[in-house]
């Protein structure tokens, strides 16, 4: 059993290993750590390789938290190979967490944070990161409580299994006569980004720069990973999303809305044109993100009485998980995060 560290790897294998899992996330992709390369980041690709079967892979990025100090992150989590042996399993996660501990002084690494697709009920995978030296962190960078839509099913059916209230928006959007427009020309992203703008200044959430949607457009495009979706009524944009596809699962992963002319439901109809546009892509899932479950994040409230209106069921991870790898400094950064908002 060997580890291979970026190179001699390659984005065909890497994305079959992960098209096969049960985890499959586009965030462990290898278009995903392309972006994150073009934001200006150092990325990480662990492969465990034994007898040319991978029995684990993992895309970790290295993020600044400032003095010079960094982060390594997976976003998800280290997919192991399950099909193998438990013991293969776990000798496999052991060394690509020995390598990120013999990374972690030349890269000033403070601590490994991960997010992993674990269900907070699932007792037996959460003993096993704590075994290896994790800790449950309340900072998180990916929502642990996500909203899910099953969109195997016949458009008819999704549609009565929303709200009467989003389903009647769906329709009076129709009826309204309101287009979508999909695309992947970065030049599109003007409008996106006009509308964003007009999203913050109603405070509802912080934003990326334009560049990073830019980015983040032209990279996951190249692989059809991608699109743009604008919704219009008589040639103005009213509501735009990007929304991602892997596997079976498409994710809303950015949305954006004007105040003009709310009565025409712009933000229900790309919503709904997104969901098509996934079924198109024989994905089965569609992933609305983050919400407010259980009173988490209360400043979410808006957001998620849109979103649950669409129907669906709320899936419940673990949230983040960290493993200090310089205990000053990550006490202290610990500290210092008490008093941070």
């Amino acid at each position: 059993m060997k580890l291979i560290v970026n190179q001699g790897l390659n984005e065909k294998n890497w994305d079959n290993f992960l098209a096969e899992h049960p985890n499959s996330n586009i965030l462990q992709s290898w278009a995903w750590g392309e972006f994150q390369k073009a934001l200006g980041n150092t990325i990480w690709r662990f492969s465990v390789i034994d007898n040319n079967q991978t029995m684990a892979q993992l895309l970790a990025i290295k993020l600044s938290i400032g003095f010079k100090k960094y982060i390594i992150y997976a976003p998800r989590d280290i997919l192991i190979n399950k099909l193998t042996p438990a013991h293969h399993q776990h000798e496999a996660i052991k060394l690509i967490i020995q390598e990120i501990k013999e990374l972690a002084p030349k890269h000033n690494l403070i601590l490994f944070r991960t997010e992993p697709s674990i269900l907070k009920n699932d007792s037996t995978s959460i003993s096993i990161y704590k075994e290896l030296g994790f800790r449950v962190s309340q900072k998180t960078m990916q929502p642990a409580d996500n909203l899910l839509i099953d969109i195997s099913k016949p458009d008819i059916d999704i549609l009565n299994n929303m709200k009467p209230k989003a389903r009647y928006n769906v329709k009076l959007a129709a009826k309204n006569q309101v287009s979508v427009k999909i695309s992947t020309k970065t030049e599109d992203l003007k409008i996106f980004n006009q509308l964003n703008k007009e999203t913050i200044r109603r405070g509802q959430f912080k934003s990326h720069t334009s560049s990073y949607y830019i980015k983040q457009l032209d990279t996951l495009s190249q692989v059809n990973a991608m699109e743009l979706i604008i919704a219009y009524w008589q040639d103005t944009p009213l509501s735009a999303l990007l929304i991602t596809f892997y596997g079976k699962t498409a994710t809303y992963l950015h949305g954006a809305s004007s105040w003009l002319h709310k009565d025409k439901m712009a933000s229900h109809a790309v919503q709904w044109s997104a969901i098509i546009r996934a079924k198109e892509k024989k994905c089965t899932i569609y992933d609305l993100g983050g919400v407010n479950h259980n009173d988490k994040h209360p400043e979410w409230e808006g957001i998620t009485r849109f979103k649950t209106g669409f129907g669906g069921k709320v899936v419940e991870y673990i949230g983040a998980l960290e493993l200090p790898l310089d205990t000053t400094w990550f006490k202290l950064y610990k500290f210092i995060n008490l008093f941070k908002k």
